[in-house]
Order: C-alpha cells, then structure tokens, then sequence
C-alpha cells in the first residue's frame, strides 16, 4: 500500500515535505505544488528551487506540471529531466476558476481534443514518465467518459482521480460511486485522491476500492501530519506526537525566518499552515484564533512555546 501527499499550492513545498520525511514518515511519494509560467512566459524562481535536488534529499518527489500545450510542457520536461527526475505529473485538477478559466487544470476535461492533441504530442517524444492527477470534470462529471477513453489510448505511468467535479472546489464528498464506475472504464489502475482526512476515512474508502493500493492524501496530512503513519503503524502516544509535531514545526519556521524577508512576510506564509496545524489540538479554534493575531515573530515564538507547554493534542479518529 502506497500513500502520496498531494500537491497543495503554496502549502506542500520542500520545507515541509523535508520535515515530514525526517521527524514522522509513512509517505511513500511527495507531489511538489504545481510548476506553471507566468502570464509574459517566465518561471519564477520558487518554483524551480521547489524541485532543485539539494532541497529534496532523500525523498521519492515527482514533479507537477500546470499547461495544456505540448510546447509548455516540454519546456518542464527538460527542466525536470536534467535535475534527475525519472516522472512528471500533469494537473488536470486544480478547480480554482483563476487556473480553470484558462483551460487549465480541471478546466481542460471540457475540452477532450485539446487533451488528445497535448497527450499525442507528449507520447511522441518524452523521456520520462507520466502520470496525471485529474477531476470527473468541470462542470459535470459526464465530462470525464471522453476522458477516460483518451486515456486508455496512451500509456500513461499512472492516474490519480479525485471524485469531485472542478466547480464543487472542495465542497460536498468526494464521490466514491464515480471513482468505482470510472475505474471500470479505464485500462489503467487508478489511484484514489480525496476526503481521507482521518484512519477512519481511510478505512471507510479503501474498503470500498478494495483493489486499489495508492492512495494520495492532502489536506488530511496538513491537519495530521501523523496520518499517513498511523494508518500504516497505528496510533502515536500523544507525547511522542506533540514531540515530534514541534520539531517539524521548528524546522519550516527556521526555514521561513531565513528564506523570507520581514515580520509579515514570514508570518503570512506560517499563519496559512496553522490553518490546517489547529486540527491536532484538542482546542483547535483557539490555537488558530491566537495564532491569526500574532504581527511580530517574537510574539509567535512567545506563543508557540506557550502552546507546547499549555495546549493538549486531539486522539486521532
């Protein structure tokens, strides 16, 4: 049984992806946040940092791509393959409509010959292999039957399915009727994304996809980084937790208070995190309350220690 943490943007870059790895464990595979240009053609350097070898020691990271051309996804393609990945990931998911509007991740699977003709042209000459991570569509997921049969018609390394249509964003439950429907559709074995947020979930789904064996998990490991650990180990003493938790907190902020420049700036980027961190303590509302108020690095760190003294974790579910 393989799990995968998903690729959220702006959450899951190599700072915590390292941290994971080193303090906790149980993830098999790291999906780096999408890679994608800017508006005028450029790429940010975040992006490429993301990815650099130093910063992904000893960590199986794939790459993901955003495009929906062959000219943009060779342009990664190169770029990845000379920092020594053997995979690429195309988004075919991300909902946001600011991405989706511009036929881009869940805002391609409306249009099926734009993805035939990028896949064509992607399997005429890549050296790597390539998986996709995909939704049942956009704005219904009748969309995803044309899909599927381009699919089956490429060899494609692996295909990971979040049942939910792009308009829903994260709304509702993800549909494990669909994946199951779908699954019977494809020649290809696919791997179940979506809604794995505690053990319970977890038994609950792969129950029902029994033959399933990969299963990506995202804002489930933000809220319990132990997630991925428990369900392959079983649960944590809540001391070793809250240890271990701490570490890996301590880590990302000496990471942010050296890469980011100003109060605020690092603030803004360790107050995002905690908006899923909350989850592990018993009083989730107040930890994030106070964290949402700190303006000054020195009150957060106050307020850390104050935390790890004072708050108790939650006992997974």
């Amino acid at each position: 049984m393989v799990i995968s943490l998903a690729p959220l943007q702006g959450y899951t870059e190599f700072p915590l992806r390292n941290a994971l790895h080193k303090y906790i464990g149980g993830i098999d595979t790291y999906y780096t946040p999408y890679l994608k240009f800017e508006n005028d053609g450029s790429l940010r350097q975040k992006f490429v940092r993301d990815i650099l070898p130093e910063n992904n020691q000893n960590i199986n990271v794939i790459p993901q791509i955003l495009v929906n051309n062959s000219i943009d996804f060779f342009k990664f393609h190169d770029l990845i393959k000379n920092n020594g990945y053997t995979e690429i990931n195309l988004n075919f998911g991300c909902p946001y409509p600011m991405v989706a509007n511009k036929q881009l991740g869940s805002g391609i699977l409306p249009f099926p010959e734009t993805i035939d003709r990028l896949l064509h042209e992607i399997f005429e000459k890549t050296q790597l292999k390539v998986s996709i991570k995909f939704r049942s569509g956009y704005q219904s997921p009748e969309e995803i039957v044309p899909i599927i049969s381009i699919f089956n018609n490429y060899p494609i390394h692996e295909l990971i399915y979040h049942p939910r249509i792009g308009k829903q964003l994260y709304k509702g439950n993800a549909d494990i009727e669909t994946f199951k429907t779908i699954s019977t559709l494809s020649n290809q074995k696919l791997a179940y994304n979506g809604d794995i947020n505690t053990i319970e979930n977890y038994q609950v789904i792969s129950k029902n996809i029994s033959s399933n064996n990969h299963f990506m998990i995202g804002r489930g490991l933000l809220m319990n980084p132990f997630l991925a650990y428990e369900i392959k180990n079983g649960i944590l003493e809540l001391g070793a937790k809250k240890e271990k938790f701490f570490q890996l907190h301590s880590d990302i902020f000496e990471h942010y208070s050296n890469a980011l420049s100003g109060d605020a700036h690092v603030l803004n980027k360790l107050i995002h995190l905690w908006e899923y961190f909350s989850h592990l303590f018993e009083n989730q509302h107040k930890v994030y309350k106070q964290i949402k108020k700190c303006k000054k690095l020195s009150n957060y760190k106050f307020l850390i220690k104050e935390i790890s003294n004072n708050e108790s974790l939650a006992s997974s579910k």
